[in-house]
């Protein structure tokens, strides 16, 4: 059923993309995602799915990533799967406005509730809020890659991913903060999960340009005396550019919420990660590039405080497969598959969309040095 329901998806790859298209008897032979690591679990990353809200036809790619995802959580002991945010393309797009979507803001978060839809009582998941989920949005320029503002925090997301939406998330989310307004949302949220071996890991997921007041909350739930052995890791939307940046931290931005107080990278660096000797992982989104995967995904490791290594990973391939108006991001997923002793770490990226059929499977890995790569955090 899940290969009938997409196969139109490659019927249109094929027309837009031809060059993709291999006869399967030329392509090498297909390996599966599998555990590579005995013992070993994974949490998956969502990459910004902001680009597959914003065209109907690009619906079906969402839907089949985390369809995906539901049919592997067991095989491949998928234990929480993240998404770095910009849940959809426009939080006040309405009928006739703009140019850059036939969708209005109400059909795109009822696209991305309904793509998660799929993994609602089957595996926990954290969603997380990134720019294009708050406020009125504004192109002055008229273009799309022009400037463009998040203005305030108002949102449709807690409409769409309340805090008892997902009951799977009942036995792994222990806390939520307040946002902007008063009110406790999954914007600012804490996770617990379990390794292997019984190792405590404590998720937290900050709004986007997060105030000092999620920041201090996050800090005290990591410095807890509960959570003081507790492998950390920190989601938040907007914090590191890409490998055509050097992979350094985002020190300012320009949006509405920034110049109202809201952090940028470098400042969540500096008041919440750095001092915090938990904190092993921070997982973003936000940067991304026209066909461009270095100029999508980033990596690095610092020491923190306590000297430490910390993680640092950005992921958003959005606007690969056709650019910004393409199909959305050729439907990446990025695992990252932790130890049994939660000391190393496989990354590998892998899409579903090129997975689903012996026609171009062989694309399904994308592997080179900068995707597909191993690291150490002791």
């Amino acid at each position: 059923m899940f290969k009938k329901n997409c196969f139109c998806l490659f019927l249109c790859l094929a027309a837009l993309s031809p060059s993709v298209v291999l006869l399967a008897q030329d392509a090498p032979e297909y390996e599966p995602p599998a555990i590579q690591q005995e013992g070993g679990w994974n949490l998956v990353v969502v990459p910004d799915p902001q680009a597959y809200t914003r065209y109907s036809r690009n619906h079906g790619i969402y839907d089949l990533m985390m369809t995906w995802i539901a049919e592997n959580a067991e095989k491949l002991n998928i234990k929480e799967t993240v998404c770095v945010g910009d849940m959809v393309e426009s939080n006040n797009l309405q009928q006739g406005d703009g140019k850059f979507a036939n969708q209005t803001s109400k059909e795109m978060w009822e696209c991305t509730s309904r793509a998660f839809g799929r993994l609602d009582g089957v595996c926990p998941y954290i969603v997380c809020t990134g720019n294009h989920d708050y406020g009125p949005f504004i192109y002055p320029d008229g273009n799309h890659y022009g400037t463009r503002s998040s203005l305030n925090r108002e949102t449709r997301f807690n409409d769409y991913f309340p805090i008892g939406r997902n009951p799977s998330n009942a036995h792994v989310l222990f806390e939520t903060f307040e946002n902007a307004y008063g009110v406790k949302s999954l914007e600012n949220a804490a996770y617990q999960i379990q390794g292997t071996e019984g190792q405590r890991v404590v998720i937290v997921v900050v709004e986007f340009a997060p105030r000092d007041e999620a920041l201090a909350w996050a800090k005290s739930v990591f410095e807890r005396p509960e959570n003081a052995d507790a492998f950390g890791i920190l989601v938040t939307h907007s914090y590191l550019h890409a490998y055509t940046n050097g992979s350094e931290r985002i020190a300012s931005e320009g949006y509405g919420l920034n110049k109202e107080g809201g952090n940028a990278g470098e400042s969540i660096w500096e008041k919440l990660v750095y001092p915090t000797a938990n904190i092993r992982m921070v997982l973003c989104g936000h940067v991304s590039a026209a066909d461009n995967m270095d100029g999508c995904t980033g990596f690095r490791l610092d020491k923190n405080e306590a000297g430490k290594n910390v993680a640092q990973l950005l992921f958003d391939t959005q606007a690969m497969g056709g650019g910004w108006e393409g199909n959305g991001g050729d439907g990446w997923l990025q695992l990252l598959e932790f130890s049994k002793d939660m000391k190393n770490v496989k990354v590998r990226t892998f899409s579903p969309l090129f997975a689903i059929s012996p026609a171009t499977q062989e694309r399904a890995w994308y592997r080179d040095e900068r995707r597909e790569f191993d690291f150490s955090i002791e």
